[in-house]
């Protein structure tokens, strides 16, 4: 049946190139008739940041950078250890693509932040549909994108070097970024770019949380020979970062533990510290890839990329006998990718066919003296996909094939010295179709996606404390792939001096697996910890948003955004856990007249509104009690000085809880311990040269 169907649409996508092909002798004539939209830009649109928040919000993480997007939120340890929550979303339903790699991580747990450091990224952007077919099965909250920006055609070394400072942890970050295209090899440029990020302890509004700092070091290097018939590009991606994590919530007893949540604060408040202590937990993410394109002629390509990823994770914690420096946890996720496609590019009709190859195995290094919190795994898939964009004016379709397989093979070692794991072979087929129209002034956009993504061995197997947090994670080995269908529909108004948009979503998963508290404990020699089980169940999330963005005049702009969002359980009706609360965002951006060497000048004021969730499941909740509504208002001036043709700088001063409010965000997952940050002062500086 697979062959037949895999059979059947390669033959589908060769007979509409075939075809595309044969009407080529009309080809000019109708490119002139042509005034929208070509086929070769994807429907599915990407929502990007603007340069000026991206200005204002450097020095900050992935999640923390794109949350000012629709439909993003972010969940938390804390606030140093953060990750993007996309239409209720994240984790490994989530792909990250840094320069068109896909990312391979130890993205299982909430305290795993994905290793990609947004200040060396050109552009940032989200697909919020679920393009399941291009990117992976498992895109089924979307695809975040971290981007280097194109090298510019300049045979002087030239590139950019910044800074930063935020007053709430004390904390500083550097980077420097030079490029070049070579006068001696005219196609070939280099790119090189280093960052650095040193964060101490963060303040809430009345007190500090001790052990939250930050360290982040990382750097990329690139080579690209850019010729007529052929493009080759390398790169190698070197992320390393160091968090401290909250001991406040560990205790002696179970009657100490629950106190700790009922207070929502700490007994026992310490002095600002630079310094990160135990617990910790360390990571290093490297990335090499390689990648050509060759062109055949201007309708055909070829892609062929590989790339080799190494995932070293360490989590320390607070240890007898003065054995702190060893980590509980140390495991190296060591994973190839193959991918290759074949493109064919016409005005009216774009096509490509390609597979993929992942090779994944992880590893627990010995010497711990605690058992894994997951076993040693082997993971192997091949994948074979088909997508094709038409343009049948005024309308715009993509339609998508995907067949992926899939084997697991793990194997540990319990507690006891007995042998657990197993072995399991998956397969299935991922759709999508989506339209897109434009009618004068008027944008609508509609796409149904099916997917599926297997279960993480930390789901099947775990069998551990949470690192960080006391909660303890026991995996079901009988859970079975989810599968789920997202519908997306946009509707876009836009005018010179007027633009709405309406986006709502529907995603039904057939087998929806989420961790509830049991409201049962286990006692490890570091105290008590609240024991947290995997189920499935079939789920319902839905939602919608609205944005509005108004040039009331030219200078001046007021952008409006509210996001809904709620998720069931469809037999019990049950409410999900996890599912970001009411948000309502405003903007209002002035931008004042040039003043001498003074250009884009620019003043934002922002406010965050988030209302308290009521649509929750206690049983689903450690706490009866979700957090407060609250306002959150920052302020930022930005501006740039020219200081000769050749270089300028760009100076962005602003305060974020600019009224130092005591808050807590539901999505934090530490909330039932701390507060989240008070206000915090920033200054950015940046040379361009």
């Amino acid at each position: 049946m697979h062959r037949k169907s895999m059979l059947s649409f390669v033959c589908l996508w060769a007979v509409f190139a075939v075809n595309a092909q044969e009407d080529s002798t009309s080809i000019q004539l109708e490119k002139i008739e042509i005034k929208g939209v070509s086929a070769q830009e994807s429907v599915y649109k990407k929502e990007k940041i603007d340069v000026l928040q991206r200005e204002i919000s450097a020095g900050n993480d992935l999640a923390k950078q794109i949350e000012i997007l629709p439909g993003v939120n972010v969940r938390k340890s804390g606030t140093n250890i953060t990750k993007p929550v996309i239409d209720g979303l994240s984790s490994s339903r989530l792909i990250y693509m840094m320069n068109g790699v896909r990312l391979e991580n130890q993205d299982w747990a909430d305290a795993h932040s994905p290793e990609i450091d947004a200040d060396l990224a050109g552009n940032l952007s989200i697909i919020r549909g679920a393009e399941t077919v291009k990117y992976g099965a498992n895109a089924l909250g979307g695809v975040v994108f971290a981007e280097q920006e194109k090298i510019p055609n300049d045979t002087l070394l030239n590139g950019k070097a910044g800074m930063n400072y935020k007053s709430n942890t004390r904390g500083w970050g550097g980077f420097i970024k030079l490029q070049q295209k070579l006068k001696a090899i005219p196609n070939l440029k280099w790119k090189l770019a280093t960052n650095v990020i040193q964060n101490g302890d963060y303040q809430t509004a009345e007190y500090n949380v001790t052990n939250s700092g930050t360290r982040l070091n990382s750097l990329y290097g690139e080579l690209l020979y850019e010729g007529k018939k052929l493009n080759a590009e390398v790169f190698y991606n070197d992320y390393s970062a160091k968090q401290g994590n909250y001991f406040g919530a560990l205790t002696g007893n179970i009657e100490e533990f629950e106190e700790r949540i009922k207070n929502g604060r700490p007994l026992a408040v310490f002095p600002y510290e630079f310094a990160i202590n135990y617990p910790l937990q360390e990571t290093r993410h490297q990335i090499a890839s390689g990648k050509i394109q060759w062109k055949f002629n201007r309708r055909w390509k070829w892609n062929l990329g590989y790339n080799y990823q190494q995932n070293h994770r360490r989590e320390y914690d607070l240890r007898r006998a003065n054995s702190n420096s060893v980590p509980v946890q140390d495991m190296i996720l060591t994973t190839q990718n193959w991918n290759s496609s074949l493109q064919f590019n016409h005005y009216r009709f774009n096509s490509t066919l390609g597979f993929q190859i992942r090779d994944k195995e992880n590893f627990n290094q010995p010497g711990t003296g605690v058992t894994p919190a997951l076993p040693n795994y082997i993971f192997k898939e091949a994948s074979v996909f088909t997508y094709h964009d038409i343009k049948l004016s005024p309308f715009k379709f993509n339609v998508g094939l995907r067949y992926d397989k899939a084997k697991m093979n793990a194997l540990g070692i319990d507690f006891l010295g007995n042998n657990y794991g197993d072995k399991k072979d998956y397969s299935a087929f991922s759709s999508q179709l989506a339209v897109d129209l434009d009618v004068d002034e008027w944008h609508f956009n509609s796409s149904v996606s099916y997917g599926w993504r297997i279960p993480e061995s930390y789901e099947l197997f775990a069998n551990g404390k949470e690192h960080g947090i006391p909660i303890f994670y026991v995996g079901d080995k009988d859970l079975k792939p989810e599968k789920a269908t997202k519908w997306v529909n946009h509707v876009h108004y836009h005018n010179s001096w007027f633009d709405t948009q309406i986006s709502g979503f529907v995603h039904w998963f057939e087998d929806y697996i989420y961790g509830v508290p049991t409201h049962q404990y286990k006692q490890l020699f570091a105290g008590p910890a609240a024991i947290f089980q995997f189920k499935q169940q079939a789920a319902l999330i839905y939602g919608l948003d609205l944005i509005q963005d108004w040039n009331v005049t030219e200078n001046f702009q007021i952008k409006n955004q509210i996001s809904w969002i709620e998720g069931k359980e469809i037999h019990s009706k049950n409410y999900l856990p996890n599912i970001s609360p009411l948000k309502v965002q405003n903007q209002i951006r002035f931008q004042a007249k040039d003043w001498g060497k003074f250009n884009m000048n620019t003043i934002q004021i922002s406010h965050l509104w988030k209302a308290k969730k009521t649509n929750y499941n206690p049983d689903y909740e450690l706490s009866n009690q979700t957090p407060d509504a609250y306002h959150l208002f920052d302020f930022a001036l930005h501006t740039n000085y020219k200081i000769n043709e050749k270089f300028n700088a760009d100076i962005t001063f602003g305060a974020e809880n600019i009224f130092n409010l005591l808050y807590k965000d539901y999505l934090n997952l530490h909330r039932y311990f701390v507060h989240d940050s008070g206000r915090n002062i920033f200054i950015n500086l940046k040379f361009n040269f």
